[in-house]
């Protein structure tokens, strides 16, 4: 399967940055489909690199379209940029809702660590844990878990690029996964 996203976003104040996301994705040869419509708020609550971590929140509202479902998530996410290294920490609850059943929490950590070469090259490794739903309380090999190197960067100073391979760790992951996005920014 592909997934396509297309997303513009606007940044009101340098604190909270706001973007509309637009989802597609193909599965084998059939079309491209229209598949979900998401907004996100994120908001900077420490000013960056004041002090010796950096602090923020995310809401994000997802609709899935052709389907009666709609889902939110709410991450705390945390930065730490020591000279030429960055590490990134982030707790990811989505809630899920159907029109047949009761929302459904699940809990999800994302961490990097980045080590900065150039604003053109930055090679980094990120570990993903799906935990599932939160009242479950899942074993390890029911989780998926990623972990894998990445590499970040600009190609020029409007476009950014973050590619990596993620290797599945337990039953429930993937074996393996390859993550590549492209990012235009249009400045006014």
């Amino acid at each position: 399967m592909q997934e396509y996203k297309n997303a513009i976003g606007y940044t009101p104040t340098d604190r909270w940055t706001t973007e509309l996301y637009g989802e597609f994705e193909r599965d084998g040869q059939s079309s491209v489909k229209f598949t979900h419509l998401e907004w996100e708020n994120r908001y900077q609550l420490t000013e960056q690199g004041k002090y010796w971590l950096d602090a923020g929140i995310y809401f994000a509202y997802e609709s899935l379209c052709g389907k009666e479902s709609r889902q939110s998530g709410r991450k705390a996410f945390y930065y730490k940029n020591p000279r030429n290294n960055s590490r990134t920490c982030e707790f990811i609850i989505t809630k899920k809702w159907a029109a047949e059943s009761f929302p459904a929490q699940r809990l999800v950590f994302h961490g990097a660590a980045v080590t900065v070469l150039s604003q053109y090259i930055q090679p980094g490794f990120e570990y993903w844990i799906d935990f599932g739903e939160i009242r479950q309380q899942l074993p390890y090999q029911e989780q998926k878990h990623q972990v894998g190197p990445a590499l970040y960067g600009r190609l020029t100073p409007h476009v950014k690029y973050d590619v990596g391979y993620l290797f599945g760790t337990s039953h429930a992951a993937p074996d393996g996964e390859l993550k590549w996005i492209l990012e235009y920014e249009l400045r006014f």
